[in-house]
């Protein structure tokens, strides 16, 4: 759409200065804009909700309203269910639309489907409806997989649901805020409303866990120069802003995923995020409750601390609460020097331990929160259920007889989370304490990263796609294929040597396995074929022209750290298939090589149940891709064998963004 240079830059500005307690709306300029939720398949019911207000009346062939995102194009799934069309409103693949032009002032849109009927609402008034069930992917607002489809204009109060709302739910919910006493509001799987604007993310009020769903703002083809979609002034008449005494949305415990070290210093366990809405008479936090009953052992601990936290992930602010020694139930009545008075919006409380230099190698460790009181009112927050726990570890820092290997593409040098995406890749690898980083898509960010953890860094160039990190010394090896292949030795102490190989593998001509698996279809067959030619045949010269010969000279350990591009037999199971888009067992043949060449799987060795532990590297930012492991850490020796690994998938700061569309792998090696 046309976009008015002026009145855009004015909204900007007074966009930039708002504060909260104002309403908000999301502008995309219709050019690149690329605004991700990461949700993935949704089956009936469900509900998409949104108000929309284009630039002006002028509208592309189609302009996206609620599309799929990256890697969305499955042949059972909708990835464009509300769109703009020749200028009306349509669902593509229930094949609704409304008959009146979309004109340029701010208008509710909803589609629903109950399992039976998908019904098209505008300002609440069903215009369009069909008998058909339609599952649809919901990974984008105002664009799907391309820019040439970007939607040009406002949105606000975008609603995701996983249930079929009424036509008079949404008139009645439709021009105010939600709150907890929405009727459905436990369905509630996604909530923006831009209120405390939009940098490189925008909260998802109800997100939790490793799926929070927050929004990732970036554009589609992005070279750091280009301007974000950005939050500014809502000028629709027809929805009133919450003003009043302030009240409670929701509270939602968020656990960490990370291992503590021995030694480590406030490791973060927990945040409990609680949400409020509207300023007059700030709801107190007065008492919080920790429940410790399923560490192992309360003596691994030497302290518990608790901190507000701010209003965002990474806000720098730590305001000291509380501070005790370790129990097993502690019950805090804070003094009301402490009590903290809640900002309209996200408040973030922390709960961090410090872990005794001697705890006990693989202890659990976990905290929960039972309850905490507001102003007098006693809350439970919600959680969920995870899967993987903390336990202690340790690293190179407190056994020399220990290092960590770190594996991850951090991908196109990690541009896609365009503002602090460096600093994000930075912390984590230091949060890792990795004392080598095999890494993929380095692409201009390697001689920063090395120079922020200053660490020996191997590159075929500045600008290239690998790069081998190291805290010990590196000597360069041949390769013959420096893009897929980046050999070293890595010397420790002058009598033990390790030779690492950071690779990145090309993948099949069609991987499915890798991008649309989870569709309908597919022969495994063809995928067995297509990994033989191109996955298999960079793996066998990698070991048999880069690393047989410089194993001829001189034998020692060797790790293999990278991005296959292929998954592995071990997670491609029978009793898996159900995760696989009912596919397995499939017998990859580049992981069946690499077992029958004496290698082993370092992450599958430590956690050989792949039904308990089938969590993948690519691409857990997206809801439909979670069980696609392609990376992995492999390795062979007598000297060396694997002690602790994880797939690590969220931030060491609870509750930000993953900066990268791989999940890393942590591996911790011992020498025998």
């Amino acid at each position: 759409m046309k976009k008015d240079i002026c009145v855009a830059l004015c909204l900007f500005f007074l966009g930039t200065i708002a504060v909260m307690g104002q309403n908000l709306a999301l502008h995309l300029d219709g050019k690149d804009n690329n605004v991700r939720t990461g949700i993935g398949f949704l089956e009936a019911p469900w509900t998409l909700e949104t108000w929309l207000k284009g630039d002006d009346a002028s509208w592309k062939e189609t302009e996206v309203v609620f599309g799929g995102g990256e890697y969305s194009t499955y042949r059972h799934a909708d990835n464009f269910p509300l769109v703009v069309r020749q200028g009306k409103l349509y669902s593509t693949r229930a094949g609704i639309g409304t008959s009146e032009w979309l004109d340029a002032e701010w208008h509710h849109v909803a589609l629903t489907c109950d399992g039976k009927r998908t019904t098209l609402y505008v300002d609440g008034v069903p215009e369009a409806c069909k008998d058909t069930a339609v599952t649809i992917i919901p990974g984008a607002i105002g664009v799907s997989e391309s820019g040439g489809s970007v939607f040009g204009g406002w949105m606000d109060e975008v609603r995701i649901w996983g249930t079929a709302l009424s036509g008079t739910t949404l008139q009645q919910w439709m021009g105010r805020p939600l709150d907890a006493s929405h009727p459905s509001f436990g369905n509630l799987i996604a909530y923006y409303n831009f209120d405390a604007g939009i940098d490189d993310t925008a909260l998802n009020w109800v997100g939790s866990g490793y799926h929070s769903y927050h929004l990732r703002n970036g554009r589609v083809a992005y070279e750091g120069k280009e301007s974000l979609a950005y939050a500014a002034l809502n000028d629709n008449k027809k929805f009133v802003a919450y003003a009043g005494r302030q009240r409670l949305f929701n509270a939602i415990v968020i656990e960490n995923e990370w291992d503590a070290d021995r030694g480590s210093k406030e490791h973060q366990m927990l945040k409990l995020r609680i949400v409020v809405q509207g300023k007059e008479n700030p709801l107190r936090l007065e008492k919080i409750s920790l429940d410790l009953s399923e560490t192992t052992r309360l003596s691994d601990l030497s302290g518990i601390r608790i901190y507000y936290a701010g209003q965002t992930a990474r806000s720098p602010q730590r305001d000291l609460l509380f501070a005790s020694a370790a129990k097993r139930r502690i019950d805090i009545d804070l003094p009301s020097e402490k009590q903290v008075s809640l900002a309209e919006g996200a408040n973030y409380i922390l709960v961090t331990a410090d872990v005794k230099e001697r705890a006990g190698l693989n202890n659990k460790l976990r905290v929960k929160v039972p309850a905490f009181t507001l102003s007098g009112q006693n809350v439970t927050p919600t959680w969920k259920e995870p899967y993987i726990f903390q336990y202690v570890t340790d690293n190179s820092h407190t056994d020399s007889d220990v290092f960590r290997v770190l594996q991850w593409n951090i991908w196109h040098g990690g541009r896609h989370v365009p503002l602090e995406g460096h600093d994000r890749i930075i912390e984590l690898i230091k949060a890792s304490q990795a004392d080598i980083i095999t890494m993929q898509e380095g692409y201009g960010a390697q001689e920063k990263i090395a120079a922020a953890l200053q660490y020996h860094l191997q590159t075929p160039s500045s600008k290239d796609n690998l790069c081998l990190f190291s805290r010990y010394p590196l000597q360069r090896q041949k390769t013959g294929d420096a893009f897929c292949s980046n050999p070293a030795i890595v010397s420790f102490d002058g009598k033990r040597s390790l030779l690492v190989d950071d690779c990145w593998v090309r993948y099949s001509y069609n991987p499915d396995y890798t991008g649309s698996f989870p569709d309908v279809g597919h022969n495994p067959a063809i995928w067995v074929a297509e990994d033989s030619i191109r996955p298999m045949a960079d793996t066998r010269r990698m070991l048999d022209k880069d690393l047989a010969p410089i194993l001829d000279k001189q034998p020692m350990p060797v790790i293999l750290g990278g991005d296959f591009n292929s998954c592995s037999h071990l997670d491609w199971t029978e009793r898996t298939a159900r995760l696989h888009g009912g596919y397995g067992p499939v017998s990859f043949p580049t992981s069946r090589f690499l077992m029958e060449r004496g290698y082993k799987d370092s992450f599958r060795e430590v956690h050989p149940d792949e039904s308990k532990r089938p969590e993948g590297t690519f691409a857990g930012i997206y809801g439909q891709l979670d069980f696609s492991r392609i990376d992995f850490i492999y390795y062979k020796g007598k000297d060396i064998r694997a002690i602790h690994s994880k797939i690590i998938q969220t931030t060491p700061e609870i509750d930000d963004i993953w900066p990268s569309d791989h999940s890393a792998v942590l591996t911790t090696f011992r020498w025998k």
